[in-house]
């Protein structure tokens, strides 16, 4: 069993918003975030908890929307869907939390590299207002599954709001590995949010990156994580 979760405050189309979008997508990139990581862990999603902090009309009804609508984009419509609203105070800003519960084989859960490894980046950092602003040019779940699939990727993990420079690092312990960047890694698009994981990071096998760059040219590569030296 492998549980994600995520939350969302403050974008929607209440008073106090800080962002001003409809519910619903609010609440699909809310649950895209724990989707991905579960997709990336190679687990298979089996049911969603949606914790909405607001009232079920009009507002709950949006975002149940927004979370059926991007579980269909996942393929997903058939999975379990549960939740709660808050329908005792009134409210001033949208609030959302998801969990999404998955499954993965013993077999399949992923092991630490044995070898060392190219990190590609899938996407572009984008939060707030620039993810409405480019809903259109972020990657599908279907890409995910394609990339995850070859044979030669060994670890995939979403980029959230700490950037690409703290996932990779987090990559880097996960694997015992030491990073050893191939870009500056003082460019703000590695150390910006990635908001709702606009962003993956792809680790594949050294020998190997060559070959997953030509089958998706959309990588770019950021970084070595490479065996320490004894």
């Amino acid at each position: 069993m492998v549980i994600a979760c995520d939350s969302s405050a403050g974008i929607g189309e209440k008073k106090a918003d800080v962002v001003a979008v409809d519910p619903a997508i609010t609440a699909a990139y809310s649950l895209r975030v724990p989707l991905l990581e579960l997709m990336c862990f190679g687990a298979h999603p089996i049911t969603v908890i949606d914790t909405v902090g607001n009232e079920m009309v009009p507002t709950g009804e949006r975002i149940i929307s927004g979370v059926k609508a991007e579980l269909a984009r996942a393929q997903l419509s058939d999975i379990p869907l549960n939740g709660s609203t808050e329908d005792n105070m009134a409210t001033l800003t949208t609030s959302i939390g998801i969990t999404v519960i998955g499954r993965i084989q013993t077999a399949n859960i992923p092991k630490p590299a044995t070898v060392d490894l190219t990190v590609f980046k899938l996407g572009t950092p984008y939060v707030g207002n620039e993810v409405v602003a480019h809903l259109n040019q972020i990657f599908s779940y279907d890409k995910v599954r394609q990339i995850r699939g070859n044979a030669d990727v060994v670890d995939m993990l979403p980029v959230g709001s700490k950037g690409v420079t703290y996932e990779l690092d987090q990559m880097a312990q996960t694997n015992h590995l030491e990073t050893h960047y191939l870009v500056d890694r003082t460019l703000p698009e590695l150390n910006t949010s990635a908001g709702p994981a606009t962003v993956v990071l792809v680790g594949v096998k050294k020998t190997q990156a060559e070959a997953v760059k030509q089958a998706f040219p959309e990588l770019a590569a950021v970084a070595e994580l490479r065996r320490p030296k004894p």
